[in-house]
């Protein structure tokens, strides 16, 4: 059961989830509904999922009908008879939704009391990468070698080719960069004026480049590109996921702060620069050796964290456009720039 809302998170235990189906290839799947495309582009049709409605409980209605859109899904899940569940999501709704499963076997994190859903508490190293978290909560059923972090994708025919329209429609025949200022945190944004900065140098470079985002991140993104004047400047409008991925697999390489499309980016072997402030790289910076991580120069005082600092975050802001420039731009002998290399410490230290 992972019926996570975070589009991060979901990819970091997407490759899991695969292994898992390698070898029960019948398994159920408890998804959040929005992420049913691209599940759909990676996990074998022969898992049955059940999509978790959380959108549609959100929508105004009455209460008796979300009411019985609730209980739909509840036999739905209770109809699958399983032994066994195993709560990834680790949440107080999702340790509810493994009580009601009626599986006799239920596994979950502990904390959040833990010990009124599960009969098997387990004790997950969140201080480790949340990667590796997801493989802890699932060695009950896979062990050995920890999965690749880049996902098989197959998308469908039309992602491809709306992918493809867009870009025959921006007329982008060179090579381009995709970069998502936004992000689901104020402290995670990057400066709109460091944005501007670096996009005038890719174009010095004959790079096009292409944005990303929706909701918040679009009025970002105006106000990006009202400080270009007339530098060409792109808006993907395509709001699917497999769209998006189609998208990365044409792309030069990748810019943006810790977010979901980040760890979407890594996932399909893009090149990225990912920017990050008081986010702990530890648990969230980006996998794969295409993947380079960067902060500013300045540290944060005893007491920072994601919620509060006192030097207005300049650990992020300290982080000029000159410096990611030269890092998107560096050869490949140079990509990694972490000490030690995460993904060779992740394996040396996942059973």
């Amino acid at each position: 059961m992972f019926p996570t809302h975070y589009l991060g998170n979901f990819i970091l235990g997407l490759p899991w989830v695969l292994r898992v189906a390698e070898e029960y290839p019948e398994l159920t799947l408890v998804i959040d509904a929005r992420f049913r495309t691209l599940t759909d582009t990676v996990i074998p049709s022969s898992v049955n999922i059940i999509e978790y409605p959380r959108q549609r409980l959100k929508e105004p209605g009455s209460f008796l009908s979300r009411l019985s859109l609730y209980l739909g899904f509840l036999r739905k899940l209770r109809s699958a008879s399983s032994d066994c569940i195993i709560d990834m999501e680790g949440e107080r709704f999702s340790g509810v939704l493994s009580r009601l499963s009626g599986a006799r076997n239920r596994y979950g994190p502990t904390g959040k009391n833990a010990h009124r859903f599960y009969t098997n508490p387990r004790k997950l190293d969140y201080e480790n990468h949340r990667y590796n978290a997801f493989g802890e909560i699932l060695d009950v059923l896979v062990s050995g070698k920890a999965p690749s972090n880049i996902l098989p994708y197959s998308l469908p025919p039309e992602a491809a080719d709306a992918t493809e329209a867009f870009l025959q429609r921006c007329s982008i025949k060179t090579p381009f960069v995709v970069i998502h200022p936004g992000a689901s945190a104020e402290y995670k944004k990057w400066p709109v004026d460091y944005f501007v900065s670096l996009i005038t140098m890719f174009k010095t470079q004959g790079l096009e480049i292409v944005m990303i985002g929706v909701g918040d991140d679009t009025r970002m993104i105006e106000s990006i590109a009202e400080r270009l004047d007339d530098t060409r400047l792109f808006h993907f409008d395509l709001s699917g996921y497999p769209e998006l991925v189609a998208l990365f697999q044409r792309a030069h390489f990748y810019v943006g702060g810790d977010s979901g499309p980040m760890h979407l980016a890594a996932s399909a072997g893009l090149d990225l620069v990912a920017l990050f402030g008081p986010s702990k790289e530890s648990i969230w910076a980006p996998l794969g050796k295409n993947s380079r991580l960067l902060r500013g120069t300045k540290s944060c005082g005893k007491n920072c964290d994601a919620w509060q600092c006192e030097f207005n975050y300049h650990c992020l802001t300290s982080l000029i456009p000159e410096i990611v420039f030269g890092a998107a731009t560096a050869t490949r002998v140079a990509i990694d720039m972490r000490d030690p290399a995460f993904e060779d410490a992740r394996n040396e230290n996942h059973p």
